[in-house]
């Protein structure tokens, strides 16, 4: 089972005294081929200023992170809310509690991340982006992904391609998240060193993504898709200071990652104990245990 989450980056830069300046710009990403690639399709709008973001989903089929969503951030991603305009809630969205689910998932299914191999293949000065000079890349990165999990065992091969024009221009936290970067642990040593490359691949923000993935199950069968983001504008703004405070009247709502990704919705029961997903109380108890 595999799904994709994606999430938008952001950015910008202070000015000195009471003059602000900042950032507006919209990316835009595109799926093709593979399962469930409709849920990577997506057009952020996103308001930049020092440390503090506004990230709008103004056009999304993740079930988390719908059309009409935003995330909120003072402290360049450390902590972040994801705001819901249409039902006038928020809930806090921690990474970290996220990735510790995963990690917690591959233990209960006994998966083991093998043959990890990162390579980078090309790195040379790249074209203009919106007036901003770029660094071009090409990563490959290649594993072997084994579960065996209630008596089936299954080995997966995975290869990613990624070409990327990357830009150093824009100094501030606040457009990689830098803070949440950081701590992007799942307490699996094989997840994280994945994560880790992913991570490590090149510094700066990235205004052009191209990723290749081709994954052959052990009969031979091979799955492959593209993702491509792009940032399509990029402006100078003086954003107001509102921009980034929480609506008043909004309701605080316990949010529960993995369950909207497994398609139980935002909430799983009362949130704690898996509510009446199985495999969600199965994974709940695996963590408790490790504890």
């Amino acid at each position: 089972m595999q799904k994709q989450m994606m999430l938008g980056a952001v950015g910008l830069l202070c000015a000195a005294l009471t003059a602000r300046a900042g950032w507006e710009y919209t990316s835009v990403t595109k799926a093709e081929g593979g399962k469930h690639a409709e849920m990577a399709n997506a057009t952020v709008h996103a308001i930049v200023d020092g440390s503090k973001a506004k990230i709008e989903f103004t056009e999304s089929k993740n079930p988390m992170m719908g059309t009409g969503n935003y995330l909120l951030t003072t402290d360049a991603g450390k902590t972040a809310h994801l705001v819901n305009p249409g039902e006038k809630t928020y809930g806090t969205w921690d990474m970290n509690a996220m990735l510790g689910m995963a990690g917690g998932m591959m233990g209960m299914m006994n998966m083991k991340i093998k043959d990890q191999k990162a390579e980078k293949l090309l790195e040379e000065k790249g074209p203009a982006i919106h007036g901003l000079p770029t660094t071009h890349y090409k990563f490959r990165t290649s594993y072997t992904m084994e579960i065996n999990f209630m008596g089936m065992k299954q080995a997966t091969s995975t290869a990613n391609e990624e070409e990327m024009w990357v830009t150093t221009a824009l100094k501030d936290d606040a457009l990689t998240f830098a803070a949440m970067r950081k701590e992007m642990k799942t307490g699996n040593a094989d997840l994280d060193r994945l994560i880790a490359d992913q991570m490590n691949k090149a510094q700066g923000f990235p205004l052009k993504v191209i990723t290749k993935n081709s994954a052959t199950d052990p009969n031979g069968n091979a799955q492959e898709s593209t993702v491509t983001m792009e940032v399509t504008s990029l402006k100078k703004i003086s954003p107001a200071a509102d921009v980034f405070q929480m609506p008043k009247g909004y309701t605080e709502q316990e949010m529960n990652p993995l369950a909207a990704l497994m398609g139980g919705g935002k909430k799983s029961g009362d949130g704690k104990k898996g509510g009446d997903n199985p495999l969600l109380k199965m994974l709940q108890e695996q963590m408790k245990q490790q504890q």
